[in-house]
C-alpha cells in the first residue's frame, strides 16, 4: 500500500470515526447514557487519525502555513514534475480536521454533565446494585451460605428486661406530628422498664413466626442493636447488646462510655448526654446470601426502619431522640468490639430525658 493509498484510508476512517463520535455523543446526551466509553474511544481514535492525516501531509500542512503564492510555488517545482494526483484538497482538509474536532468536542461536552455523578461511589453503587448490574461476575459469584438471624455472646452475664407491654402513650399520629429531633436532655436516670420499651420497639419479636417490630427485606434481619448506657436504674454504665431471641441484655462491657461516645461521634456531645445510645450494626452476609448486590440497600433501609422505630417510641413515652449518622465508623466500631468488616457499625441514636 502506497503513501497516497494509506492516506486515503486514514481520511475514510477519520470520517467514519469523527462522525460516530457525534452522532454517539448526541444519543449518549439524549438518553442520558453515562461513562459512554465506546463514544469516547471514538473520540480519541478520530484525533489520533488525524494526526497520522498530518504526518502523511506534512509538506502540504507546512505550504499551507507559510502561505507562499501560488507562482512562487511553481517556479520552484522541477521542469518535469512527476505528475501526482492530490491527495486531499484543501477544503477536505479543513473539514477532515473540524469533523474530528467536532467530534471530541461533543464527546467532551455530551459527556460532563454526567461525569461528576460518574465517578462517585455512591452512583457506581446504585448502578452496580440494579438487578443485573453487577453482569455475569454478578451470576457466578459464591456468595456465601445463610447464618443464624440471632447473635448472642454466650459468655456474657445477661439481664432480663421487663415485659413491654402495658404502656399506652401517645396514639401513633400524635407521636409522628411531634417527633423532632432532641439534642438536649437533662439529667436524670432511664427506668429498665423505658428502655425495655425502646428495644421492644425498635427489633422485638412481635409473632411467633419470629416475625419482629420494624420490617426487614425477607425476614433476614441483618441489624443488630447494641446499647450504650450512662443513666439507666439497675444497670451498670457500659456496653450491652440486646438479646432479641430473649428479650434480655448481655453485658459486655462495663465502663463509663460518655467521653469515647463523644470523640467516637466527632465531639457531638449530645452522645454523653443522653441517658442511652443505640448502635445500630450490619451482619450484611444475613441479606447478602439472598439479595446479593442489593444487599447493602436493603440493610440500610432495615436500619432506618429501626430508628424511625426508636423515634416514636421515644416520642411517645415522652423522651427525645436523636439520630446520628456523622461518626468515626472504626472508633465505634472497636468500641463494640467488631471487626467493621463481617459487622460494622451503620447508625447511632440517643435517648434522654426531656424539660417537663
Amino acid at each position: 500500500m502506497g503513501r497516497r493509498d494509506l492516506d486515503y484510508l486514514v481520511v475514510a476512517l477519520m470520517f467514519i470515526t469523527g462522525l460516530y463520535a457525534a452522532v454517539s455523543g448526541l444519543l449518549a446526551d439524549l438518553f442520558g447514557f453515562p461513562q459512554f466509553l465506546l463514544h469516547r474511544y471514538a473520540g480519541y481514535a478520530c484525533v489520533a487519525l488525524v494526526l497520522v492525516h498530518l504526518l502523511l501531509n506534512k509538506e502540504r500542512v507546512a505550504a499551507y502555513l507559510r502561505r507562499r503564492p501560488k507562482g512562487a510555488r511553481r517556479q520552484e517545482q522541477p521542469l518535469s514534475p512527476r505528475r501526482r494526483t492530490p491527495v486531499i484538497g484543501r477544503r477536505g482538509f479543513l473539514l477532515a480536521i473540524l469533523t474530528g474536532a467536532l467530534g471530541v468536542l461533543m464527546g467532551r461536552w455530551t459527556a460532563r454533565a454526567e461525569e461528576g455523578a460518574a465517578d462517585d461511589p455512591d452512583w457506581r453503587y446504585h448502578e452496580w446494585s440494579k438487578p443485573g448490574g453487577s453482569g455475569w461476575s454478578g451470576l457466578l459469584r459464591d456468595w456465601g451460605s445463610r447464618p443464624s438471624p440471632y447473635k448472642t455472646y454466650p459468655d456474657a452475664p445477661r439481664i432480663s428486661l421487663p415485659d413491654p407491654g402495658g404502656f399506652r402513650g401517645l396514639w401513633l399520629e400524635e407521636a409522628i406530628e411531634a417527633r423532632r429531633s432532641r439534642r438536649e436532655y437533662v439529667p436524670g436516670v432511664l427506668s429498665l422498664k423505658e428502655l425495655a420499651r425502646l428495644l421492644h420497639a425498635a427489633q422485638g419479636i412481635t409473632d411467633p413466626r419470629g416475625f419482629r417490630a420494624a420490617p426487614s427485606a425477607g425476614a433476614l434481619y441483618p441489624v443488630e442493636v447494641y446499647v450504650v448506657v450512662h443513666d439507666v436504674a439497675g444497670l451498670e454504665p457500659g456496653l450491652y447488646h440486646y438479646a432479641v431471641a430473649d428479650h434480655a441484655l448481655e453485658q459486655l462491657r462495663v465502663a463509663d462510655l460518655r467521653s469515647a461516645m463523644v470523640v467516637a461521634g466527632i465531639g457531638q456531645e449530645m452522645l454523653g448526654e443522653a441517658q442511652v445510645c443505640f448502635v445500630l450494626t450490619a451482619i450484611l452476609q444475613r441479606t447478602r446470601w439472598r439479595y446479593r448486590e442489593r444487599a447493602y440497600r436493603y440493610v440500610l433501609l432495615e436500619a432506618g426502619h429501626i430508628g424511625q422505630n426508636i423515634y416514636l417510641a421515644a416520642t411517645s413515652m415522652g423522651l427525645g431522640a436523636c439520630a446520628v449518622g456523622a461518626f468515626l465508623d472504626d472508633r465505634v466500631n472497636d468500641l463494640l468490639g467488631v471487626d467493621g468488616r463481617e459487622e460494622t457499625a451503620v447508625y447511632l441514636l440517643t435517648v434522654g430525658k426531656l424539660t417537663s
